[in-house]
């Protein structure tokens, strides 16, 4: 089964936004193809090595880069559901058509450092819902990203995508220049023998950081296994393993980088929803990765991924024995609301979408679509929605859980 043909079966509801969302899948696909064919002959055609620029990033540009960022734009601007379009080789997103219904994020070319020792590099994407019909769709949380997906560019040339919280991987044809499915349905091992983390900045981690990774060499309990290190430095090629075989990627906060290193919007976003999907996890230190709310579309986070027990294992030695996220209920959404109770609650307060909208944070076309039950509230919105509703309750609705 080609690509396009899993696509139309798994989105098979020929909605307008179904059809849409598969024709920008597609556009991407058809750019990683021309970048998979350019990474095969970097050395005969010259483009391997530095453009002699230096990115939004701080970082060297290498010839790569802009070829497969100018592909991503080439396509993604010649496609009428792409609303825009940003990477982190561009200091500011491109709008194409303002009204159109996904917004498309990407690292063209993740782990371009290793290009000219003919290392695994991919490129890793987002595709998120127009809500605000400008810029300020695309700084937006995890959980506005539709779907999301990958290509490694390696022995063979693949492509990995979520859709409908499934992860699928196909393999490029390269005399069709067609990707074929290769794993449906990939679901990760529930713990895995491998540790991935770059050991070079031991010395800039904090002790909980440490202790964790000495206890993966040798580990206490009699239950314990030890594990095997594998660090590649190419993000795709160290998350691709940790996804099919299990285990963990680790990209900690250290003294040079508090912060992070990773980008949250095109980095980390588009593999925590793969990852969760698949049934593993994505977290920062003190939180999951798809409800982090960005503060600008350049964002660095810590970013550790990988099967669920050894998440959950990690987070035994960096949050003093917390296993899990779980906020306390003071703080915690009370209701879950969906379009239904949402359209009831602004009617009962005779509010129109603009003036209801301003009063939970967010703009009318946000409301529309919650209303429409295209996009549901994140976890900052799932709040403020409780507060409204606690602080005008006089009989004026139900419990939102019991509608």
């Amino acid at each position: 089964m080609n690509l396009l043909s899993y696509l139309n079966k798994e989105l098979a509801g020929k909605s307008d936004e179904n059809l849409e969302l598969i024709s920008v899948i597609c556009s991407v696909a058809d750019s990683t193809v021309d970048i998979a064919m350019d990474t095969r002959v970097t050395g005969l055609k010259q483009i391997r090595g530095s453009a002699n620029e230096i990115n939004v990033q701080g970082e060297e540009v290498q010839m790569l880069d802009q070829i497969a960022n100018k592909s991503l734009i080439d396509s993604l601007s010649k496609n009428s559901s792409c609303a825009g379009y940003a990477s982190e080789e561009i200091d500011e997103p491109l709008i194409f058509n303002q009204s159109s219904r996904f917004m498309v994020v990407a690292d063209p070319l993740d782990g371009s450092s290793n290009i000219s020792v003919n290392m695994p590099i991919g490129t890793i994407f987002g595709i998120i819902r127009n809500t605000d019909y400008g810029v300020s769709s695309f700084n937006k949380s995890g959980r506005y990203y539709i779907s999301a997906g990958y290509s490694l560019y390696g022995p063979s040339d693949i492509f990995v995508i979520c859709v409908n919280n499934k992860v699928s991987e196909f393999t490029l044809d390269p005399k069709k220049k067609e990707y074929q499915l290769s794993r449906d349905d990939i679901k990760i091992p529930r713990t895995g023998s491998i540790y991935s983390i770059n050991e070079g900045n031991f010395i800039s981690w904090e002790d909980n950081i440490k202790k964790w990774v000495l206890n993966n060499k040798n580990p206490t309990g009699s239950s314990s296994k030890r594990k095997t290190l594998r660090y590649v430095g190419s993000l795709v090629a160290d998350a691709h393993r940790t996804l099919i075989n299990g285990g963990i990627f680790a990209y900690p906060p250290d003294k040079s980088q508090p912060e992070g290193k990773l980008r949250l919007m095109y980095e980390a976003n588009p593999l925590a929803l793969l990852f969760t999907s698949a049934g593993g996890n994505a977290v920062s230190i003190d939180k999951e990765i798809l409800d982090i709310e960005p503060e600008n579309f350049h964002q660095r986070t810590p970013l550790i991924l990988g099967s669920k027990d050894d998440i959950d294992d990690f987070m035994n030695f960096t949050t003093s024995g917390r296993s899990s996220f779980k906020e306390t209920p003071e703080i915690s959404p009370i209701f879950k609301w969906n379009k239904v109770n949402i359209a009831k609650l602004r009617s009962r307060l005779g509010l129109s979408r603009s003036r209801f909208g301003k009063k939970v944070g967010v703009t009318r076309g946000t409301v529309l679509r919650w209303e429409s039950g295209d996009v549901s509230p994140n976890l900052s919105n799932n709040k403020a929605l409780d507060s409204i509703y606690l602080s005008t309750r006089k009989e004026l609705l139900q419990n939102p859980l019991d509608t």
